[in-house]
């Protein structure tokens, strides 16, 4: 089929995907007859815009990998941290569990019995009143007949 039916069938409407391919390839090139030179910047746009096209689908293929791969590192180490974690305290021996006298205060172990008396005695210290409050006459209290 030469060039000229090629292009009638074209503004016809009905060229085949490669037929079209081959016409914006002929369009394209340096040989292209001055009678058609006309239809060349319109071949070119079509070509153009092809292009830009397939860019615009093949860059979201590109980042959506880039996310996939991202996110599947992010749960490798997620995982990992979680079973490093679950293996580091069943390593080390909660100091509590392994004595038979033991406090908790304000969250903390202590095993010692003296900073768990001593840690005791302040709070103990923080929440007393004095006896003044309770008995503030305070007179009939000392006097015992």
């Amino acid at each position: 089929m030469n060039i000229d039916e090629l292009v009638d069938k074209y503004f016809e409407g009905e060229t085949t995907a490669e037929e079209e391919r081959s016409l914006r390839a002929f369009f394209a090139s340096n040989e292209v007859p001055q009678r058609l030179a006309s239809y060349k910047p319109l071949f070119a746009y079509f070509d153009e815009e092809i292009r830009k096209e397939h860019e615009k689908t093949k860059a979201p293929l590109q980042w959506r990998t880039v996310v996939y791969w991202a996110s599947g590192i992010a749960a490798s180490l997620l995982l990992l941290a979680g079973i490093g974690q679950a293996f580091l305290s069943s390593a080390l021996p909660d100091p509590c569990l392994c004595s038979e006298n033991y406090v908790i205060i304000n969250g903390h172990c202590y095993t010692d019995v003296e900073k768990a008396r001593s840690l005791a005695f302040e709070a103990l210290q923080e929440v007393a009143t004095p006896t003044d409050s309770y008995f503030p006459g305070g007179d009939w209290f000392d006097n015992e007949d």
